[in-house]
C-alpha cells in the first residue's frame, strides 16, 4: 500500500503545506553529508560578449535550482519522487537555516538576471513560479519562524520521512526498506536539533504543539507496529532488519524526550499563532500568486456568503414543501433560516455509523465515475487507480478527508494508486459530538465530498497534472488551482443533475427509523438530485466561510466563539464540524483562502469559455487540465486565448 502526499480537502493543503514551510523555512542541508556550499554568481554572458537565450537560460537555473532545493530538503524530495536523498534528514541548526537564508537571496539574485519579459507563457509561469517559492522561504525564515514555535511541522516532517519510503510503493520494498533505516538511524539527531528549537516553552504556539503531541503518538505506532509489519516480507537474515532493531531503540527514546519537552512545555505555551494583518496579507498574496488583497478577498467572500444563503433559502422552501407540504410551509412563514435548518436537520439523518465512513465513502466513487463518463464533463483515464482507506494514525488530527496522490515526479512508474483518505472519529469524542458530526456528514454530504476529493475533484486534476512537462510546476503546483478545481467540480456535477443512489429499488417499504419526509426525498430521484444540490451549496458555503475565518482569525481577532457562531449559526455547520475547523484555522493560515479564491477564478474561467465559440464542456476541462496547475488566471495565456 502507498499513501503518498496528502491534499486536504486539504488539507493540500494542511499537512504537506506544513512540512513544505518548515523545510523551506529551515531549508537545509542534510544531516547525514555537509551542506552544499553556496555557488558563486554565474559569470555574466553580456559581460563576456555574448547573448544566452532567455529560456535556455531558465532551464538552466530551473535544473540547478531543482537539484540545490532536493538536496537540501530531502523529505520533500522523496514525496515530490526524487530518490536521490531519500535516506537523509534535512539539517535543522541555526548554522544550516544561516547557509541556507544566503542561498535564498543568492537564487533570488540570479534569477533576476533572467529577462522575464523575452519569454513566452510558460517560461514566464516557470520563472515566477520558482520566484514564489523563494519569496516563501524568506517570508517563513523572516517572520513566521516555524522552527522555535510549530512543533507540528516537525511531527508532520517525521511521519512523512518514514511513511512516504515506508508505504509508497516506487521502488522495490529492498531499496526503500535500507533508505527507511538510514532515516531511522539518523531521527535521534534530528530530534536533538527539534528539541533545541523549540527550548523556549513560552514561544511555542499552544494549538500546534497540541496536534502534534497526539502526531507524535502516531508516529511512535508507525515505528513500534507498522515499520516491523510492512517489512516482515524482507529475509530474516537481512542486514536491514538488523539496522531496523539497532535504530528502534534509540529513535523511540529521542521521540520520548520530545513528546515529555512539549507536555511539560503546554501550561507555559504563548506563541502567537495569529500572523497579524500585514503578515497575513504578505502570505495570501505569495500564497495565491494573485493581485487579489486580503481586504478585497474578504469582501468579496462577505458578499458571497450572503448569495448563497439566499440560494439555499429558495431550495429548501421547494424541499420542504415536498417533504412537509404546502400547508406546512405556510405555517412555518418568512423564517429562511429556519426552514434551511429544518430541511438539513431531517435529511442529517440519513447517515453512516461512525464505522462505515469509510465504505459509505468507497461505495460513491463507481457512481460517480459513471455520471462524469455518461455525461462527458471532464476527461478520465481507467488506467489510474483509486482506492479510499483510513487516514493513518501520524497524519490525523487536521482535515476529515484528503486526496493522497502519487508523486508528481514518479509519473512513469507504473501502478502507482492515488488514495482517498478518511479519518476516523477521534475516540476522545463524547457521543454528543459525534453524532454532531456524523449528522455534517449525512449521505447527501458524502456525495459532494467524494467529488470534491475523488471524481472529478482532486484524483482526476492530479493525475492529470502530473504529466505536466515542467519538473518545476509539477512540484510546487498552485493551492487555488488545485483546491478550486475541487470546488468547481462539485457545481459541475449538481449542474449536471447528479442524484446520488437511492434505496434498494427492490424495496418499496420505508425501514424502520426513517420519517416519511425523508423517505420521499430518497425515493425520488428529483428530490435527491435537489438534497445533494442544497448540499452542495452548504459545502460551497462553508469554503466561502473558510476565506472570512482565515482574515478574520489570522488578520484580526475572531475568537473561538465567534468563529463557531460564524459558522453554526450563519454557515449551517454542524458543532462537530465547526469545532474541527477551529482548530485547523489555527493550524494553518492562507491555506484556507485557496478555496474560495480558486473556485472564483474557475467559475469566471468558465464563463469565459462559454463566451467563445463552439464551446465543448468536455473540450474546455481537457484543455485547462491539461498544464498542470497554474495560478487560474494565468490559464488564457496558455491555452492560446491572449
Amino acid at each position: 500500500m502507498s499513501r503518498p502526499r496528502l491534499l486536504e480537502v486539504g488539507a493540500f493543503g494542511a499537512l504537506l503545506n506544513l512540512s513544505l514551510g518548515l523545510s523551506l523555512g529551515l531549508g537545509c542541508a542534510p544531516v547525514t553529508s555537509p551542506p552544499p556550499p553556496a555557488k558563486p554568481p554565474p559569470t555574466s554572458d553580456v559581460a563576456i560578449g555574448r547573448v544566452q537565450d532567455p529560456q535556455r537560460m531558465l532551464e538552466e537555473f530551473a535544473e540547478d535550482f531543482l537539484a540545490d532545493y532536493f538536496a537540501r530538503h530531502p523529505v520533500i524530495a522523496t514525496a515530490s519522487g526524487e530518490h536521490q536523498h531519500d535516506g537523509r534528514w534535512p539539517d535543522l541548526s541555526a548554522e544550516g537555516r544561516t547557509e541556507t537564508d544566503a542561498w535564498v537571496e543568492l537564487r533570488l539574485d540570479e534569477l533576476a538576471a533572467i529577462p522575464r519579459e523575452a519569454l513566452g507563457p510558460e517560461g514566464r509561469i516557470e520563472l515566477d513560479t520558482i520566484r514564489n517559492q523563494l519569496e516563501l522561504a524568506r517570508f517563513e525564515a523572516e517572520v513566521e519562524r516555524r522552527w522555535v514555535n510549530d512543533p507540528l511541522a516537525y511531527s508532520t516532517l517525521i511521519s512523512m520521512g518514514l511513511d512516504d519510503l515506508l508505504s509508497r510503493d516506487f521502488a522495490p520494498l529492498e531499496e526503500r526498506a535500507a533508505d527507511l533505516a538510514e532515516r531511522l538511524e539518523g531521527l535521534p539527531e534530528l530530534l536533538a536539533q527539534a528539541r533545541a528549537n523549540l527550548s523556549d516553552a513560552k514561544a511555542i504556539r499552544r494549538p500546534h504543539a497540541e496536534v502534534a503531541v497526539t502526531q507524535l503518538g502516531g508516529v511512535r505506532e508507525l515505528i513500534e507496529v507498522t515499520i516491523p509489519e510492512r517489512t516482515a516480507a524482507l529475509d530474516d537474515a537481512s542486514e536491514v532488519h538488523a539496522r531496523f532493531e539497532a535504530a528502534r531503540g534509540p529513535a523511540l527514546a529521542a521521540l520520548t524526550e520530545l513528546e515529555n519537552q512539549l507536555r511539560d512545555a503546554l501550561p507555559r505555551a504563548e506563541g502567537q499563532w495569529r500572523l497579524g494583518a500585514e503578515a497575513f496579507a504578505t502570505k495570501l498574496a505569495l500564497t495565491l500568486q494573485s493581485d487579489l488583497t486580503a481586504d478585497e478577498l474578504v469582501t468579496l467572500a462577505a458578499a458571497e456568503h450572503e448569495r448563497v444563503r439566499r440560494d439555499m433559502a429558495k431550495l429548501s422552501r421547494e424541499l420542504y414543501a415536498a417533504m412537509f407540504g404546502e400547508r406546512a410551509l405556510a405555517r412555518v412563514g418568512s423564517d429562511d433560516d429556519a426552514i434551511v435548518r429544518a430541511v438539513l436537520a431531517e435529511l442529517a439523518a440519513d447517515h453512516p455509523r461512525p464505522e462505515d465512513l469509510r465504505d459509505a465513502a468507497e461505495a460513491n466513487l463507481e457512481r460517480l465515475d459513471r455520471f462524469v463518463r455518461e455525461g462527458e464533463l471532464v476527461p478520465m483515464d481507467e488506467r489510474e487507480v483509486l482506492e479510499v482507506i483510513w487516514t493513518p494514525p501520524h497524519a490525523q488530527g487536521v482535515a476529515i478527508a484528503g486526496l493522497a496522490a502519487p508523486a508528481p515526479l514518479d509519473a512513469d512508474t507504473p501502478g502507482l494508486p492515488s488514495f482517498y483518505l478518511v479519518q476516523p472519529l477521534p475516540a476522545s469524542w463524547g457521543a454528543e459530538l459525534r453524532e454532531s458530526f456524523l449528522r455534517e456528514y449525512n449521505s447527501f454530504m458524502l456525495e459532494i465530498l467524494s467529488i470534491h476529493e475523488a471524481i472529478p475533484g482532486h484524483f482526476v486534476q492530479l493525475y492529470w497534472g502530473k504529466r505536466e512537462p515542467s519538473k518545476v510546476r509539477r512540484v510546487f503546483p498552485n493551492g487555488a488551482f488545485v483546491e478550486g478545481w475541487a470546488v468547481y467540480t462539485e457545481r459541475v456535477m449538481v449542474e449536471a443533475g447528479y442524484a446520488g443512489a437511492g434505496p434498494d429499488p427492490k424495496s418499496d417499504k420505508r425501514p424502520k427509523g426513517v420519517s416519511r419526509a425523508l423517505w420521499t426525498v430518497q425515493t425520488d430521484p428529483a428530490l435527491r438530485a435537489k438534497a445533494i444540490r442544497l448540499h452542495g451549496l452548504k459545502f460551497y458555503l462553508r469554503t466561502v466561510t473558510n476565506a472570512i475565518l482565515d482574515h478574520e482569525i489570522h488578520a484580526g481577532s475572531m475568537s473561538r466563539e465567534q468563529a463557531i457562531e460564524l459558522m453554526v449559526e450563519r454557515s449551517f455547520q454542524e458543532r462537530g464540524e465547526a469545532e474541527g475547523k477551529w482548530v485547523r484555522a489555527q493550524l494553518t493560515s492562507a491555506q484556507l483562502s485557496t478555496y474560495f479564491v480558486g473556485a472564483t477564478a474557475w467559475f469566471r474561467l468558465r464563463e469565459r469559455a462559454e463566451a467563445r465559440p463552439n464551446f465543448s464542456l468536455l473540450d474546455f476541462h481537457a484543455a485547462a487540465l491539461s498544464h498542470g496547475a497554474p495560478p487560474v488566471h494565468r490559464l488564457p495565456e496558455l491555452m492560446g486565448w491572449e
